[in-house]
């Protein structure tokens, strides 16, 4: 089972004053009559939300309506009783402009959760367009969710918290069936407004403020973690004990917070998720790793990586056919401890149509080793790495197709890390071709069906080589090749805001990711292309030799306020070799720190810009020209031996 994770990101807190409405002319005071409360954002009866005002779709009432509630994310509301009643009813006013977009809503009231089972459904209303404000539009767009009855208020103040629903089957309330899916879980869709309908009640006046919380063990199959709190949502600033009880064969290794205390006593004034790590008795961590892999704090706390250590022998297997990969699909994507093997070359070169590109996750607890007998590569399939504690190593990635010159294929890069969390990639290749190819080697020519007369169809035809985003972080990428390719590594997505991550919580400003002993030839850009968040890159070498890339390529681009060590490598042939480059505002660069590097036939100056940022962690580095050397004759795959996979 997937673990419970949360959203760290507040985008906005909202306090104070709003509207009532009240059947039969009441007034909305502590009186006998039913009264129907309307609790508008930022109104009265409001105390917070993760999410933010929007205005966009017309139809809403108060002052907008609330979005972006992701995994973890919420809204608190508070009512008074007069006196206790059990049989008080609560709906939402919502909108959902998108028919895909199914969603379910859960509600707490004072701390416990009263609808797990049975969802407020929030499925498709209507979208049209999005200033249209007549009164047809508006009742298709808007509408109140069915009724969730019989709900108990105590007499005084009561919390009512609403949270996004996880992925599943369901009965919603009112007995509509939903499913909603994964990349929907805790999510909500736009909310006008809470309706709360008993006796007595009015809007409450305890602005006490909410905090998302959750705790989980990283490893289900090692030990599990207990907490004193009793909901997803705790009171600001509360205290929050937590127990990791490993299981047999296990042991207990650190929480995710950097604090190796069992039990662990936290105080929760932000959106909190944290975890447990445990790693097995008498565990050997491999040697050689270093950098942000080996750490799980900005102080430099240390994290043991296990990838699959531990995983039963149901679990230990070899994939050495494309219907090996098929079958063990589930496997591939499940948080259990596993060690995989990939054993010679799994292509797509046989399928009905060869050239679509396909797709596999890689979930948590994860070794991946290349057969180091029979190469493992992996031609055009890319591998998504969404869990935590993932090892790769020894593999060959590459000739992923993401555009046939007419449509997106299946899937984008070689390798991606999607929300990942301590993930090591070490003595990897990586590469495609700078001139479109077929899976067999032949040059796509104007003969071939996926040949295209579009200037960017070259470029494009193959996307990244390894992207790093929504938040990934602690990542270590070591002793790769990274080969003939035109747009390399991407490490997070847009320079408009730092992506966020409904599975792990994290945005792309918590990123941390150390490249060192890389090996880039051939590559004409993102080499690699750094937003937002932290990186260390050393004792690499970086060199155009081809004439398509000579002199004309830039290597570490740094943008949208990273922050990036660079010391002891070697740039040659490079036309930018780190820098900033973009056409947009010098408000989206990064900064960098420019120590000991070296500089061979490169056409612009490369100075340090201002940053203070150092890592965490300690590193021994070899001079660049050193470096130069030891990558030319170690970096990629066939460097290991089968007694350095254990």
């Amino acid at each position: 089972m997937k673990k419970v994770r949360f959203m760290s990101v507040f985008a906005g807190i909202f306090l104070l004053i709003g509207s009532m409405s009240c059947s039969d002319g009441g007034s909305g005071d502590n009186s006998e009559e039913i009264v129907t409360l309307k609790i508008e954002e930022g109104g009265s009866g409001f105390v917070s939300s993760t999410g933010e005002v929007k205005t966009e779709y017309a139809g809403w009432t108060g002052t907008g309506y609330i979005d972006g509630i992701s995994d973890g994310g919420n809204i608190v509301y508070t009512v008074s009783a007069k006196e206790a009643i059990s049989n008080a009813k609560i709906a939402i006013h919502y909108c959902n402009t998108e028919a895909s977009r199914v969603r379910g809503a859960l509600v707490s009231v004072n701390g416990s959760l009263i609808n797990s089972e049975n969802p407020f459904a929030m499925t498709y209303t209507f979208k049209g367009n999005k200033t249209d404000a007549t009164e047809e539009t508006v009742a298709k767009r808007w509408v109140d969710t069915a009724y969730l009855e019989n709900v108990s208020l105590k007499a005084g103040s009561n919390s009512i918290i609403i949270t996004g629903a996880p992925a599943g089957t369901y009965t919603a309330v009112g007995g509509e069936p939903i499913t909603i899916a994964d990349d929907q879980k805790g999510c909500l869709n736009y909310v006008d407004y809470l309706i709360v309908v008993g006796k007595g009640i009015s809007y409450g006046t305890d602005t006490t403020k909410y905090i998302s919380f959750s705790c989980a063990s990283e490893n289900e199959t090692a030990g599990s973690v207990e907490s004193t709190a009793s909901d997803s949502s705790v009171a600001e600033n509360s205290e929050v004990t937590l127990k990791a009880s490993p299981n047999a064969g296990w042991k207990f290794d650190c929480w995710s917070d950097g604090s190796k205390e069992n039990p662990h006593t936290i105080t929760v004034s932000s959106a909190t998720y944290i975890f447990a790590h445990f790693i097995p008795e008498n565990y050997t961590a491999p040697s050689g790793l270093v950098g942000y892999a080996s750490v799980t704090t900005d102080a430099g706390n240390g994290y043991t990586i296990t990838g699959g250590a531990g995983a039963s022998s149901a679990n230990t297997v070899t994939i050495a056919s494309y219907a090996d990969l098929v079958a063990k699909k589930d496997l591939l994507s499940s948080d259990e401890p596993k060690i995989i093997t990939i054993s010679g070359t799994i292509s797509t070169k046989d399928n009905a149509n060869p050239l679509l590109s396909e797709k596999y996750t890689i979930g948590s607890n994860s070794t991946i080793y290349g057969d180091t007998s029979s190469q493992g590569r992996l031609q055009n399939i890319e591998f998504v790495v969404d869990g935590e504690n993932v090892i790769i190593r020894n593999m060959m990635f590459g000739e992923v197709i993401s555009w046939d010159g007419y449509t997106k294929s299946g899937a984008d890069d070689a390798l991606s890390l999607n929300g990942a969390t301590h993930v090591w990639v070490d003595h990897c290749e990586f590469q495609s071709h700078l001139t479109p190819q077929d899976l067999d080697g032949n040059e796509i020519t104007s003969g071939h069906n996926y040949y295209s007369t579009d200037e960017d169809w070259a470029k494009d035809f193959y996307d990244g080589l390894l992207d790093i985003k929504n938040g990934s972080t602690w990542i270590t990428i070591s002793n790769c090749y990274f080969h003939d390719h035109w747009k390399a590594c991407l490490c997070a997505s847009g320079d408009a805001a730092p992506n966020k991550n409904t599975t792990t919580g994290a945005t792309d400003t918590d990123m941390r990711i150390t490249f060192y002993n890389n090996y880039w030839k051939n590559i004409n850009a993102r080499q690699p292309l750094f937003r937002w968040g932290k990186a260390h890159i050393f004792n690499s070498y970086f060199v155009s030799e081809s004439s398509e890339m000579s002199g004309k390529s830039t290597g570490i681009n740094c943008r949208a306020g990273s922050e990036i060590y660079i010391d002891n490598n070697t740039f040659e042939n490079i036309k930018t070799p780190i820098g900033y480059y973009n056409d947009e505002s010098a408000s989206k660069t990064g900064n960098w720190v420019n120590e000991n590097n070296e500089f061979n036939s490169c056409t612009n100056t490369v100075v340090s810009s201002s940053t203070s940022y150092k890592p965490p962690y300690n590193w021994t580095p070899k001079s660049a020209s050193e470096a130069k050397t030891y990558v030319q004759s170690n970096a990629g795959v066939g460097k290991l031996t089968a007694s350095d996979l254990k």
